[in-house]
């Protein structure tokens, strides 16, 4: 039986904020540097939203010890300061992924830091093999390939991918990505900087601290990546967590429990019934609207609930998808929401970039001897990445790549309660490294917070202020989930 292809890595920022960035006399000075900047537009692809910025490329050696070598461009991005003096230590923000560029995901989150941004510089760097990076980018696949993919075309198109890429990927790791990051700091003439990081983004800010503690003035990490963890093998059991999680409480909702009552033990049998039984299921293409079939088994229901667990809003509408597939066995919306969120990733993330940080930095340290039978997800990452990494060309990470990281500067950490891929157990395994460190959890959220609320505001505080001792913190605690919806039009009034 085939079975669509499920994109198996995600990160999904949510915000938006369009600036008109001017230019200080301290700002010129730095544009003197041998970087050129020129005004361009910073846009997410497949959506509207947008940011003005300053844009130019650093040349660099693909592989670092041959520095007379073959090069790689590295693209640049500035949002100046927009009050009349900017400090002299800007903002490194630090995509997710791995596979996203930073370019092309700011615009997301700038709305939420737009008051660091009236004193500071924001600086993108597109990380090597993302964005215009040289981008490690696979061919893209046609949907109705993704509906018949299984797991044989898995190492075919990893092939066809690795075949098609005219860049060694051996090069394309956080640490070598790090170096870069740093000449492009200096050829910038920044001397100290302030470091933001999204869920990879997270482990990207710590080995950036680690190679250069000396020019990092503070630290927030949002969804944090422990640095001892191997990225994924925590997934499926985090997954579950969060979606009981979320389903049970629906039952201590009076309005939820009398609309959709005992969700999470409808998932154990919907579950139970897809192994047993799959089903056909005629979906509306996401971008020309044709039906296509598709196979819908426990394979397609964890990546559906998977991409619908990252966001609040989403969360709320679980109860209501789980009941009418297992009563109304309706698995349309859930396989729609799918096909929509894997689209998008395709045009997010370098797949091939993807597959050289996983594979060098996670996949060698997954057990040997794991069984993730008892939950929905499976050992679908792990299988995936067996094959992909079976081909995809790895060097060892360098010694201590895997240490914890340690530093006595400023450090903000936040994490959603209910985040299914960085929950807050991670973010509190590093407080022992970090003294002078905040963890802020904010109640019913998901992954990647930082435009949620008022916390976009206290982490630029933080980064002003160079501490939390004098910050009011107490607004986090207007953050709720999101009421449940009761229909499709949302909760009930």
């Amino acid at each position: 039986m085939k079975k669509p292809y499920c994109c198996l890595f995600l990160q999904c920022l949510l915000g938006s904020f369009a600036l008109a960035p001017t230019m200080t006399q301290a700002q010129e000075s730095v544009q003197a540097k041998s970087i050129s900047l020129e005004t361009c537009e910073l846009v997410v692809p497949g959506t509207p939203l947008s940011a003005m910025a300053e844009c130019g490329w650093l040349e660099v050696a693909e592989n670092p010890a041959e520095p007379e070598g073959k090069t790689i461009s590295i693209r640049v991005a500035r949002v100046p300061a927009t009050g009349r003096t900017a400090e002299p230590d800007p903002l490194i923000f630090f995509a997710g992924g791995p596979g996203q560029a930073a370019t092309e995901t700011w615009p997301i989150v700038a709305g939420g830091l737009r008051k660091l941004n009236e004193s500071r510089d924001i600086l993108l760097i597109d990380q090597r093999g993302t964005g215009q990076s040289n981008p490690l980018r696979c061919p893209q696949l046609e949907l109705e390939e993704m509906l018949a993919f299984d797991w044989d075309d898995l190492a075919k198109s990893t092939r066809e991918c690795l075949a098609a890429l005219d860049s060694d990927p051996r090069y394309y790791t956080t640490t070598i990505a790090m170096q870069d990051f740093d000449k492009v700091r200096a050829a910038l003439g920044y001397a100290s900087v302030n470091l933001f990081g999204v869920s990879y983004g997270t482990r990207a800010a710590q080995v950036y601290l680690r190679l250069f503690p000396d020019r990092v003035r503070t630290m927030v990490l949002d969804s944090v990546v422990p640095q001892t963890l191997a990225l994924g093998t925590d997934h499926a059991q985090n997954l579950d967590h969060t979606l009981y999680r979320v389903l049970k409480a629906c039952d201590q909702d009076s309005d939820c429990h009398e609309a959709f009552p005992d969700s999470a033990q409808k998932l154990s049998e919907l579950i139970e019934k897809l192994d047993e039984t799959p089903v056909e299921v005629t979906v509306t293409h996401p971008t020309t609207g044709k039906p296509h079939e598709l196979i819908f088994d426990r394979e397609v229901m964890a990546s559906s609930l998977r991409f619908l667990t990252y966001t609040s809003e989403t969360q709320a509408m679980l109860p209501l998808l789980v009941y009418e597939a297992a009563t109304e066995n309706h698995f349309e919306r859930l396989a729609s929401q799918m096909l929509i969120a894997a689209t998008g990733l395709q045009q997010s993330i370098s797949q091939g970039m993807e597959l050289s940080v996983i594979c060098a930095e996670d996949f060698p340290f997954f057990p040997n001897n794991s069984d993730n039978s008892q939950y929905l997800m499976g050992d679908l990452i792990l299988q995936a990445s067996a094959i992909q990494c079976g081909i995809w060309p790895a060097d060892p990470v360098p010694a201590g790549f895997h240490e914890p990281v340690r530093s006595d500067i400023p450090v903000l950490l936040l994490s959603g309660e209910l985040d299914p891929v960085t929950p807050p157990r991670y973010a509190e395994q590093l407080l022992p490294w970090f003294p002078n460190a905040t963890h802020l959890v904010a109640t019913g959220q998901g992954h990647s917070i930082t435009g949620r609320g008022c916390l976009g505001k206290l982490v630029s505080e933080f980064i002003i202020a160079g501490s939390m001792e004098e910050l009011d913190t107490s607004c986090i605690e207007q953050l709720q989930s999101t009421p449940y919806f009761i229909s499709l039009t949302g909760p009930k009034p």
